[in-house]
């Protein structure tokens, strides 16, 4: 028989890319991979009676295995299937072969079949969670309700390393003034997802206001720190978020509070500053020298002062503030001294308008007067302690 005889000869059926491999619409990659070369193996032309037949059918299978083995393209055909628009392939029967039983699905469902694992229109993903497809439809307050009641409520942060799951919980965490869970959440999600832009949008420094955990939060953005080169703008950053923060719990509990309790926390404030080797600035000391002198603690404030007196000068400001302290601390004779030699020009720079970033007659001025009213007040109290004594004795 001739060449075209056979092909006329050759019979065909019509069946989807799956029936072609011999495979089920749910079957694994692994099984569909293994189904293409059993087909392969078992209709390749050294293995037929007709080569003309077995190579169409080689043809076929590897048109079908093209399409299926793509990930993204099988989850087009499955949609496709579903909806029975799927492409199909004619078959060709060997002479005397039945047709088989499987439903073709061109034109229509016939029948349901397993579901495929690629598609699963049951569900959808709603920030990195899996939510039923009814909920998803239901708008954002459903799915944020099921999300927590399915996957964060009775969870531990700790137990969990997906940064998506962190996220979520963080604001879980707040809302409901968990104060640990919540910074230990966000700290967490800052290990794990070590880019700048994670630590700058986490907000860490307003976290650890907002929960009163100043010192907690110096310490962790100190180890942070560390994770970029000494002078790099991260870095420096850093120390800018950890030097805001420790001003918070000076403000919050050396400058407010009970009088005894400020002195302590100024000492722990030094001390805190001393362990991240960072260097007290000139607000640290003086509000600490304060401190002590409302609570008594005389020799401890003078210490401070002259700590801060015999340290160099680098700003132009900084005799002013000195100037100040002196005034503060009830060194008046000292005060006035300094003040003195500054008016005279002995101290150039704090003449310097540009260096000074003002006028410095005004500064002056300013120091004049705030030194007039503290000799007033000396006065005024040795007065009251001498009345004080005359009636005690």
């Amino acid at each position: 028989m001739s060449s075209g005889a056979s092909t006329e000869a050759i019979r065909t059926e019509v069946r989807d890319f799956y029936g072609v491999l011999g495979a089920e619409p749910s079957a694994t990659a692994a099984q569909l991979r293994a189904a293409f070369r059993d087909a392969v193996l078992r209709h390749h032309p050294d293995r037929s009676e007709s080569s003309e037949l077995a190579t169409r059918r080689t043809s076929i299978l590897n048109r079908a295995w093209t399409e299926l083995r793509d990930p993204l393209r099988r989850l087009h055909y499955d949609h496709a299937l579903d909806a029975g628009t799927a492409a199909t392939l004619e078959w060709p029967l060997e002479p005397g072969e039945v047709p088989s039983a499987r439903p073709r699905r061109r034109m229509g469902r016939l029948e349901p079949l397993p579901p495929s694992p690629w598609h699963q229109p049951q569900w959808r993903s709603v920030a990195g969670f899996r939510v039923p497809a009814e909920t998803w439809l239901a708008g954002p307050a459903a799915q944020h309700a099921w999300i927590i009641a399915h996957h964060i409520e009775g969870e531990d942060w700790r137990q969990h390393g997906e940064r998506y799951w962190l996220r979520y919980a963080v604001d879980y965490y707040r809302e409901r003034g968990r104060s640990d869970d919540w910074l230990g959440a966000l700290e967490r999600l800052v290990e794990l997802d070590e880019s700048f832009d994670t630590l700058v949008g986490a907000h860490l420094r307003q976290s650890y206001v907002a929960s009163r955990d100043y010192l907690r939060g110096a310490a962790y953005l100190r180890r942070i720190a560390e994770r970029y080169a000494t002078g790099s703008s991260q870095r420096r950053w850093i120390l800018v978020e950890l030097r805001a923060l420790l001003a918070e719990f000076r403000d919050a509990h050396v400058r407010r509070g009970r009088i005894e309790e400020r002195a302590e926390n100024a000492e722990l404030l030094l001390n805190y500053l001393e362990a991240l080797g960072i260097e007290a600035q000139f607000a640290d000391v003086r509000v600490a020298i304060l401190a002590h002198r409302r609570a008594g603690n005389a020799a401890r404030a003078a210490e401070l002062l002259e700590r801060i007196a015999s340290e160099p000068v680098i700003e132009a400001g900084r005799w002013f503030s000195l100037v100040q302290l002196f005034t503060e601390a009830g060194q008046l004779d000292r005060a006035s001294d300094l003040l003195a030699a500054i008016a005279r020009g002995e101290h150039p720079e704090a003449l310097d308008r540009r260096r000074l970033g003002g006028e410095p007659s005004r500064r002056i001025a300013a120091a004049r007067e705030r030194l007039g009213r503290a000799r007033l007040r000396a006065v005024r109290n040795a007065a009251k302690d001498a009345v004080r004594r005359r009636r005690a004795g």
